[in-house]
C-alpha cells in the first residue's frame, strides 16, 4: 500500500474534511486510480472531476509532483508512494 497527499484548487476544498487529504492506494496505482479513490472518499468532488460517462473533465488539469500528466503517460501515469497529485479547475481571465 502506499499513501499519497492530494492538493486541490477547486473553490469546493473548504467542504473536505481536510484541506490536503492523503489517500491510500495499492502500489502500483497510477492518477486515474488515484482520482477514483479521491470521489469515492470525497463525493462532493465526483462530479466535478467526472463527465456523465466517468471520463475525466476535458478542463480539469492533473499533476504529479508538479508536471502535468499529459507530458507523461496521461492518467495512466505511475504513483509512488508520498507523491503529491494536484487537481486544478479550468484557468480562465480576461
Amino acid at each position: 500500500m502506499m499513501v499519497v497527499d492530494v492538493e486541490i484548487g477547486f473553490s469546493f476544498k473548504r467542504e473536505l474534511r481536510e484541506r490536503n487529504p492523503r489517500i491510500v492506494l495499492a502500489d502500483g496505482a497510477d492518477a486515474l486510480a488515484a482520482l477514483e479513490a479521491l470521489a469515492r472518499d470525497y463525493p462532493v468532488v465526483r462530479d466535478r472531476l467526472f463527465d456523465d460517462l466517468g471520463g475525466l473533465r476535458r478542463e480539469i488539469s492533473i499533476l504529479v509532483n508538479g508536471a502535468n500528466v499529459q507530458r507523461r503517460q496521461g492518467l495512466a501515469t505511475r504513483l509512488f508512494s508520498g507523491d503529491r497529485l494536484t487537481v486544478l479547475p479550468p484557468v480562465g481571465g480576461g
